[in-house]
């Protein structure tokens, strides 16, 4: 496997974390403890309602229930995921509830632990973003959604392309699509490496195939009703959760209803923008460790501009952070302050561990986008050519 040329990040900790606490067995037992501990706080409140959406969703399916409507007797909120998604949940659904419930959370766990592992870093570095993204990840476990998984596949898909395992990577972005759908978004790397028929090759196969699963249980005139409906519902105000950047502006600029349409349609303009500067910079210059960059800012981006982002769906941001600071090089001084403002920020403030009062701000003026779209903006300074004086 090829090894990304990235700083030696052994220097960012340095004797803060004992030599015990940097091996994989340990950090992986440690992710495990937390995940069971979450699983009982779950089974003990009786809150897990996402996990409940997404077995409910399976037995609607089989049933030929309309997927996208509620259905208060049994959860609350919208079942919002692809139609092939309940069909890929089977596994977790066919089981006792509780019992699918601890299979879900330890899998989305271990899925996640083994794209860090997969990450082509030093172990220095490795060890690093296990602890760093540990909080944040338990803040997604605790949701029950699929969001670390999301993460660790849109990883995976770049870590398949840098090995140039188009079948996997194809596979891989494929299940982001087939979960959220944008998440296969970082796709877009298979442009920066080499194999690009194969990959789309595979990409049509999976697409195809994936997107006809539901078959199995029911007729095409119902699939294409759920897609019809899935359409219907993503393109709505049903699912607006201001949790990302535009909430944050929205309440920090004090913003009236009747302009925020207009200021939102003028912000993902400008997002998309900055989405195409760095995909045609990258294209035209030759930027040391770009597709790792891609995946970092990709990660972020979907993230910020995304208005259905809540709360757990930062771990996706959070990686992309970390990913962005081992991979760009900046100062050590630049690197630890853009972790710590992160971390505090995003994993720490809307958390019980802070004073309550710094907890009520972070909720209400969504700032977890902050630190993330700082970081963002180091990134597409550093893709476009821009230099900071304090980046070496």
């Amino acid at each position: 496997m090829t090894t990304t040329a990235v700083p030696d990040a052994s220097s960012l900790w340095r004797n803060k974390i004992p030599t015990w606490l940097r091996h994989p067995a340990v950090i992986a037992a440690i992710y495990f403890v937390a995940t069971i501990i979450l699983y009982i706080q779950a089974i003990a409140t009786g809150r897990y309602n996402n996990f409940v959406i997404f077995r409910t969703s399976f037995y609607h399916l089989v049933q030929g229930l309309p997927l996208y409507q509620l259905y208060p007797a049994e959860y609350y909120d919208y079942f919002l995921y692809h139609p092939s998604f309940p069909v890929l949940f089977a596994p977790f659904a066919l089981l006792p509830k509780e019992v699918g419930l601890l299979a879900w959370m330890l899998g989305s766990t271990a899925i996640f632990l083994y794209m860090i592992r997969q990450l082509p870093f030093a172990e220095s570095i490795k060890y690093i973003i296990a602890w760093f993204l540990l909080i944040e990840l338990s803040n997604a476990i605790q949701s029950e959604q699929t969001n670390p998984a999301m993460t660790a596949f849109m990883v995976l898909t770049v870590v398949s392309l840098q090995r140039q395992q188009s079948m996997r990577a194809a596979l891989f972005a494929a299940l982001c699509f087939f979960i959220k759908g944008y998440g296969a978004i970082t796709g877009l790397a298979f442009l920066f490496f080499p194999r690009k028929g194969a990959f789309i090759g595979w990409g049509l196969v999976w697409t195809i195939a994936g997107s006809l699963l539901p078959l199995l249980f029911i007729s095409p005139q119902l699939l294409w009703q759920h897609y019809v409906d899935w359409f219907q519902l993503l393109t709505s105000s049903t699912i607006k959760e201001d949790g990302s950047l535009l909430g944050m502006l929205h309440v920090m600029l004090g913003l009236k209803t009747a302009t925020i349409e207009l200021f939102d349609k003028i912000a993902l303009l400008i997002a998309v923008v900055m989405l195409l500067h760095v995909l045609i910079y990258g294209l035209l210059k030759r930027v040391e460790g770009y597709p790792w960059m891609l995946l970092a800012y990709l990660l972020i981006w979907i993230v910020v501009f995304n208005q259905s982002t809540e709360s757990p769906t930062y771990i996706m941001a959070v990686t992309g952070v970390a990913i962005a600071c081992c991979v760009m090089p900046l100062s050590l001084s630049w690197r630890n302050g853009l972790l710590w403002f992160t971390l505090v920020v995003v994993s720490l403030s809307p958390t019980d561990l802070v004073p309550k009062f710094i907890n009520q701000y972070a909720i209400a003026w969504h700032i977890k986008a902050l630190p993330c779209t700082v970081v963002l903006l180091f990134l597409q300074a550093h893709i476009g050519g821009w230099r900071n004086p304090d980046v070496t």
